[in-house]
């Protein structure tokens, strides 16, 4: 009796963690959407002339999205690897390069999201259909994957500049072009795509907020040609500085235009910076739940940065 008053404390305490991120990327890690195009752009400030930084950003999702004809299912858990290289080309102006290699894979988290929502009486929403810690990624007849899988999202090469400034205003754009690097089926696309984006900044002292706002195009991957999508994808975020606390709010629209993962995606995150060269940030999804991962947790760290 008490070893289950202690784990239900445990799942309690570990689910006021797990709510409090709605309430305090980014990407939104949801592999066959981040296929077509994906978004890494985690740093808007720029730098001087011939200043560079090299950085690093892991996220680690679990991802989970059921229909009951079984012709759409998203089970297993995703790792993302960002290297973010910025360099000061000009005044006002950086040049930006971002390589995203992504795994697929049973992960460790099926028991502990399990037992929490069976705590709270929440529904299972049909997980229990899959054995736990066990990848099921199909999408209709396109892709069916049992196992682990990984690969080399497309490269991006990207310029940032600065359009107007003042005291504690900033205007920048982003353009930014994907190349290929690999054609896997739900992964990676054999398509480039290109993102304009527009960035708001206001500043003053400790505390900063950001709006973002981008949209991208791409053309059809060849494991989709007989699906009917959209040929474009546009993603919104506000982003808030205190000090050392971050927060905000992502919104995503979807390219599929029928079934469940049509649905638009909403996210809050939290994070801290926990040293001045890294932050670490929790992710959460609102309803409809059907193209964002359940939870995810994203590591940032500044590796190297010359003055």
């Amino acid at each position: 009796m008490k070893k289950n008053i202690t784990f239900r404390c445990f799942l309690l305490f570990l689910g006021l963690a797990y709510f409090s991120a709605m309430i305090y990327p980014k990407s939104t890690e949801y592999p066959i959407i981040q296929s077509m195009s994906y978004f890494p752009y985690s740093d808007n400030t720029l730098l001087k002339k011939n200043d560079f930084s090299l950085n690093l950003n892991l996220y680690y999702s679990n991802i989970y999205t059921f229909n009951k004809e079984k012709t759409i299912v998203n089970d297993f858990e995703n790792l993302s690897t960002i290297f973010e290289f910025r360099y000061g080309l000009a005044r006002g102006v950086n040049i930006e390069i971002y390589l995203r290699h992504s795994v697929i894979f049973g992960g460790i988290m099926d028991k502990f999201i399990e037992d929490f929502h069976d705590f709270l009486e929440l529904s299972d929403n049909h997980r229990p259909v899959y054995p736990r810690n066990s990848v099921h990624y199909k999408y209709n007849d396109s892709f069916f994957y049992t196992d682990k899988k990984g690969c080399f999202s497309p490269v991006i090469l990207s310029f940032l500049g600065q359009i107007y400034e003042s005291p504690h205003f900033s205007i920048k754009s982003r353009i930014a072009l994907g190349l290929p690097l690999s054609n896997t089926p739900g992964l990676s696309s054999d398509k480039p795509f290109l993102s304009p984006g527009l960035i708001l900044t206001y500043k003053k002292d400790w505390f900063s907020i950001d709006f973002i706002n981008y949209l991208s195009f791409f053309k059809k991957p060849v494991w989709l040609s007989g699906e009917d999508i959209r040929s474009f994808i546009y993603r919104s975020e506000i982003k808030l500085n205190i000090k050392r606390f971050i927060t905000g709010f992502i919104f995503r629209t979807s390219p599929f235009r029928t079934g469940d993962i049509s649905h638009k995606a909403y996210q809050m995150y939290v994070g801290f910076k926990v040293f001045k060269s890294l932050d670490f940030i929790i992710l959460e999804d609102f309803s409809p739940f059907d193209t964002t991962p359940d939870i995810s947790f994203n590591i940032r760290v500044k590796l190297f940065k010359k003055k």
